[in-house]
């Protein structure tokens, strides 16, 4: 592509965890870096855990996971890797996944269960989006122009809901993508998920950044078992929702404002 770096067009993508971008729209990031556009996946929950005993819940998801010493630095290079296959660029932020948070007056972990974890972002963290929109605005501000993308936040796991309202506290929100699986699990959902209208943009792909983007999800193997019983049962997921998105044909969908 032939045009100077200063003034060329970066796509950010704004990832939850160490794995959402990917997981939701690796397709498209493929098909737009093949075309020689920048990508750059920016992970905001990619920070390692405070000092102190994590809960048991935690280790729960360590022992799934079988990553019994370093589990943030394993999922880091684990990112690394998957975003290598699809061509893009990583940035991670330091804030610590939710499993691992903790009130800053009790010491009391905010997220110990499942159900705390799908459920209202904790009142102790009222701030965590402002701070968050801090460091995505600096990001933001190091490549003009750019175009941000940012999860709908389906599922309403509370790290793609402080993840989303930190874009939108940051603003110049380009347009959100669906949060996969959780989307394949919600089917219709995704129109509604800001309470206001959105434009849907279904995006065809080609069959080499499906097998890209299954490539890559295969790259995150501390988190397959937390959706599939293995890979060949992610790939045929991830086709068939593929499938469904393009109506018989292979295709992510993102949503415009307005």
């Amino acid at each position: 592509m032939s045009v100077n770096a200063l003034t060329m067009l970066t796509y950010f993508y704004l990832s939850p965890h160490l794995d959402d971008a990917v997981l939701s729209c690796g397709g498209v990031i493929h098909h737009q870096t093949q075309a020689g556009e920048r990508v750059v996946v920016v992970t905001v929950c990619a920070g390692d855990p405070p000092p102190g005993p994590l809960s048991d819940y935690a280790l729960e998801h360590h022992q799934r996971w079988e990553t019994p010493g370093d589990a943030v630095a394993a999922r880091r290079a684990e990112d690394l890797a998957a975003l290598k296959v699809l061509g893009a660029e990583a940035i991670h932020l330091a804030f610590p996944d939710c499993l691992y948070r903790t009130d800053p007056a009790s010491g009391q972990h905010l997220y110990p269960t499942r159900e705390a974890l799908f459920g209202d972002v904790h009142p102790a963290e009222a701030a965590l989006a402002q701070d968050i929109a801090r460091d995505i605005a600096g990001v933001l501000r190091s490549a003009q122009p750019h175009h941000l993308y940012v999860p709908l936040g389906l599922g309403n796991h509370v790290d793609h809901q402080v993840a989303r309202r930190a874009a939108e506290l940051a603003g110049d929100v380009f347009a959100y993508f669906e949060d996969y699986p959780y989307a394949a699990q919600e089917p219709g959902s995704a129109a509604m998920a800001l309470g206001r209208a959105l434009t849907p943009e279904v995006v065809p792909l080609m069959e080499a950044d499906l097998a890209a983007r299954v490539a890559a999800i295969a790259a995150y193997a501390s988190q397959i078992s937390t959706f599939w019983g293995g890979l060949a049962e992610m790939e045929a997921a991830v086709r068939q929702f593929a499938e469904r998105t393009g109506g018989g044909v292979l295709a992510e969908r993102l949503w415009r404002a307005g």
